[in-house]
């Protein structure tokens, strides 16, 4: 993964793994990025491009962010075997006691505490005051609000199956989550804890990304090929960006 510098609107990204940018200084940054077959996280220096640490987070580490003041950083950890949707998960059962969210020092470069908040945790959104994570369960169709500050659960919203992209608009903080199962778009107002409206995007949307201004939320659909443009005001699905054929998108970024 790398930066550099675009006259575009919206950038698309396929990620191999999942991978969060952390600066330090303006020309001095660390990336992070979510190992979730060997289970540990990965530090790059961003300005040699040169991994300087692995270390342990537990099994299967998935979505990643820091909080706003760089001081932690979080990723969602998961117990649930990797399997094929339909597969008979009596043949390998799931680990409950490994769900969880993992709280990173980014100084020290370990894991120093473990949350179990929601059940198959896939990716994670934070708020832009710091104070909360929405995580998308996986295997529970719902998305947990979290306290950052206790590292408790302050409540859980129901959505469609496979939920798994999570996006907070940075302007009204709504949350959106992908569900991959049924090609759907959750708007949640996360103080009342309710879905506003349900988006039907189709193509397995994976991954969420607002406009600076909130407008507009841009989602990759894996399975479609192409990125669904929603109005973020109304609700509604507005157009599909169809990419060249064979693409495969799955994260999202905005310039």
């Amino acid at each position: 993964m790398y930066a550099s510098r675009v006259n575009a609107q919206f950038i698309l990204c396929v990620f191999l793994a999942g991978a969060l940018v952390v600066r330090a200084e303006p020309a001095d940054y660390f990336v992070y990025v979510s190992n979730e077959r060997s289970g540990d996280i990965t530090v790059i220096d961003g300005t040699t491009d040169s991994v300087v640490a692995t270390f342990k987070a537990g099994k299967r580490p998935r979505g990643i962010h820091a909080a706003p003041d760089g001081k932690r950083l979080f990723v969602t950890l998961s117990g649930s075997p990797r399997m094929a949707p339909g597969l008979d998960e009596n043949r390998a059962p799931a680990d409950k006691t490994a769900d969880g969210l993992g709280v990173i020092d980014p100084v020290e470069r370990r894991l120093i505490d473990r949350w179990h908040v929601g059940s198959d945790p896939e990716q994670l959104a934070i708020s832009k005051d710091g104070k909360f994570a929405f995580i998308a369960n996986e295997d529970d169709a719902s998305a947990s609000i979290v306290d950052l500050g206790s590292g408790q659960s302050r409540g859980k919203v129901k959505v469609s199956d496979e939920p798994e992209g999570v996006g907070v608009n940075p302007q009204n903080a709504e949350v959106y989550v992908t569900c991959e199962e049924k090609g759907e778009v959750f708007a949640i107002d996360p103080d009342q804890q309710r879905v506003l409206a349900t988006i039907e995007t189709g193509g397995r949307p994976r991954s969420i990304a607002f406009l600076p201004d909130g407008s507009r939320a841009y989602v990759a659909c894996e399975n479609g090929g192409y990125v669904a443009v929603i109005d973020a005001a109304s609700h509604k699905l507005l157009s599909k960006i169809q990419l060249p054929t064979g693409s495969l998108p799955m994260g999202t970024a905005t310039s």
